[in-house]
């Protein structure tokens, strides 16, 4: 089935993930430390290259220092 959505919604979520790191100056490096995880976990999240759990995503929002409500509610522009 082809869908009509011009992006992903891991796409999405890895615009607003990077979109929020970079409003906080992290690197990948620093979010993947203060996560646990790898450098390159990270980048394919943020590529929407890698599926994230919702759970694992509360994690990353709250490492980013913001609300769910922000990280949803704002408006990137790709």
């Amino acid at each position: 089935m082809q869908s009509s959505f011009k992006y992903t919604s891991r796409e999405i979520i890895g615009q607003r993930i990077k979109f929020f790191r970079e409003k906080n100056n992290l690197t990948l490096e620093e979010l993947a430390d203060l996560l646990g995880t790898e450098r390159q976990y990270i980048w394919k999240v943020e590529k929407g290259m890698k599926n994230i759990r919702l759970d694992r995503l509360d994690d990353i929002i709250t490492a980013l220092k913001c609300t769910q409500e922000d990280f949803l509610n704002t408006t990137i522009n790709p």
